[in-house]
């Protein structure tokens, strides 16, 4: 990988812009301008609507009591003055009522700019100054033991690690952790209904595991619900016996403890080969189960110490003032919450002195548990837990709008998604090049498709829009989809290997404004990568993305390559080129595989 420079990230274009307003108020306003200032002008220079109307753009409106002039007047003052300086990057200055708009200097920008993509200069500056750059500790993926997998469970994965990659893109070094729940209530259920309803019967080897411990929690809930309903002491008798095995497993042995351990390595074996098909790899893995006696003794000794309080026999801190209530770190019968073994895990993290913030994806249903955890910890001694941050996200339903659960098996089970998706993609587009492909070509672009599909799908919403999984809709090569953008990319290689590469890296000959837009657009692949990191928002990418494709799809059906004049279609096949690596590049952002061919 090429070495970052540091020094934060700003096209050579928009700093001319902003630097030359700068050095022209200053005319206009007799005197410096200082760094607020400076800010304020930086921070009003947008984009335009359309690109017809320049790329750049100043609204003059909020400097009028300031210089005592009319928008008008400080927007005309304002060209004069931009028009005396020696500019390389901006062409045409516009003054539109109180705005000027500037047009970027195409053959100029697109010069360097594909020069650097060619080279991966682009993709190696720092989007950061050195000042911004921070080492976080990323928590994602934190599925339990013993429960099924479904495709709910991937939207927080792969969340995750795209925030993940475009933090890191952006110049921050990051630790990737999971956090499996692998103890609690849930598995005590789904073992006391194995031992009790199933005889302690366990499935063959040949079966697959995992998958049948989900069946056997959902069966348990589903006998749990029935009791309560039908009968209020069988209900009672029950929920002793499932308390029972619930201490057993505390206590660290016992033949249910046995149980547990050789049932949790079932489900901890799929969900490693999960994250092996999806490509996601932690540096830690934090476990429930490591957390569980800790968190209590910390707990006991923060309270001996005075910091917790009791409150009706639960031992906790009253957070009232800071508009958080009661934070309970221990319930009246003296067991821990999901609370309690939060806190232990976050004083793990911040061990290492140099872990600035904790960024925690988890569901939307969270937000005061880590509310009180942050505060928690940050009157605690860290400070870095002022700076964390839960990033949410709302619900996964299947096709008829369902919420996906493990307690109730709704939605499609991970053991199954993957051949699904791949089974789908090869009947609908790749059955065609059987015998033209081989078996492992074919194998490779399916897998890369249904990923393509899958991911895009999660990642091309925000995390409050809860996502309806369709997979038929997902799988579109037309529209909003990951393969649309995936098509395109084996597009662009389509057209180079037929064509050929692009020869001479010198002069452009631009003959459409659609190639002067394709490749302003291009430029801006960096200011939506540093706005994705800066708001943990990976659907900006894939906003850009898409946006991108339908500007190349304009260029491609309006620019012709094959017949066009020798110096016309070097140009276009060095845009073609570019605009490739613009979307490995940002694909790979969203943890999405580039195919060549499609």
């Amino acid at each position: 990988m090429m070495q970052r420079k540091t020094g934060k990230y700003e096209s050579p274009f928009l700093a001319e812009v902003k630097s030359g307003v700068i050095t022209a108020f200053s005319k206009i306003n007799q005197g410096a301008v200082d760094e607020d200032l400076g800010r304020q002008i930086s921070g009003l220079i947008v984009q335009p609507p359309e690109f017809r109307l320049g790329q750049a753009a100043l609204p003059c409106h909020q400097f009028a009591k300031k210089l005592r002039l009319p928008p008008v007047k400080i927007a005309e003052a304002l060209k004069q003055e931009l028009s005396a300086q020696s500019l390389k990057w901006i062409g045409q200055i516009d003054s539109v009522n109180g705005y000027l708009n500037f047009h970027c200097r195409s053959e100029v920008l697109g010069e360097w700019l594909l020069n650097e993509i060619a080279g991966g200069g682009y993709f190696a500056k720092s989007l950061l100054a050195e000042s911004e750059q921070e080492k976080m500790i990323v928590e994602y993926s934190q599925p339990n033991t013993h429960k099924a997998l479904h495709v709910g469970h991937l939207r927080n994965t792969v969340f995750g690690d795209a925030v993940c990659k475009v933090l890191h893109y952006a110049g921050h070094e990051i630790v990737r952790a999971t956090y499996p729940g692998d103890m609690g209530a849930h598995i005590a259920k789904a073992l006391w209904y194995v031992q009790t309803k199933k005889g302690g019967k366990l499935p063959p080897a040949t079966e697959n595991r995992a998958d049948w411990l989900g069946v056997m929690y959902a069966e348990s809930e589903a006998c749990l619900r029935t009791a309560e309903k039908d009968d209020v002491d069988e209900f009672a008798r029950i929920k002793i016996e499932i308390g029972k095995v619930l201490k057993e497993l505390h206590s660290g042995k016992g033949p249910y403890y046995d149980l547990y351990l050789e049932t949790r390595e079932w489900s901890l074996g799929q969900m490693r080969d999960v994250y092996a098909w999806l490509g996601v790899a932690f540096d830690i893995w934090y476990f429930e189960s490591e957390c569980d006696v800790p968190s209590k003794e910390l707990v006991l000794n923060k309270f001996k110490e005075g910091f917790f309080s009791k409150s009706e026999g639960a031992v906790g801190i009253d957070l009232s003032q800071y508009g958080l209530g009661f934070a309970m770190y221990l319930k009246s019968d003296g067991n821990g919450l999901y609370l309690t073994k939060d806190l232990e895990l976050i004083r793990r993290k911040f061990e290492d002195p140099k872990i600035t913030r904790s960024i925690y994806v988890v569901d939307a249903r969270q937000k005061l548990h880590f509310q009180q955890l942050f505060k928690t910890a940050e009157l605690m001694g860290y400070p870095q837990a002022a700076k964390s941050v839960h990033l949410s996200y709302e619900s996964v339903t299947d096709e008829s709008g369902e919420p996906c659960s493990s307690r109730t098996l709704k939605g499609v089970r991970l053991s199954v998604l993957r051949d699904l998706l791949e089974g789908k993609v090869k009947k609908d587009y790749l059955e065609r090049y059987r015998g033209e492909w081989t078996d492992e070509q074919i194998n490779a672009t399916a897998e890369a498709v249904a990923l393509g599909a899958l991911k895009y799908g999660f990642l091309r919403v925000d995390g409050q829009t809860v996502i309806r999984f369709v997979l038929d809709e997902w799988l579109k090569l037309d529209g909003d989809t990951g393969p649309y953008l995936q098509y395109v990319h084996a597009r662009c290689c389509s057209v180079i290997e037929k064509v050929g590469r692009p020869k001479d890296l010198g002069h452009l000959t631009l003959e459409t404004e659609i190639e002067k837009e394709l490749l302003y657009y291009l430029g801006r692949f960096n200011h939506y990568a540093a706005q994705a990191a800066r708001e943990y928002r990976p659907s900006v990418v894939a906003a850009y993305l898409f946006d991108l494709c339908k500007l190349f799809n304009r260029f491609y059906k309006d620019c012709p390559v094959k017949t066009a004049a020798p110096d016309v279609q070097n140009t276009r096949l060095r845009i073609i080129e570019a605009t490739a690596s613009v979307l490995r590049g940002g694909l790979g952002l969203l943890g999405i595989p580039a195919p060549e061919r499609m």
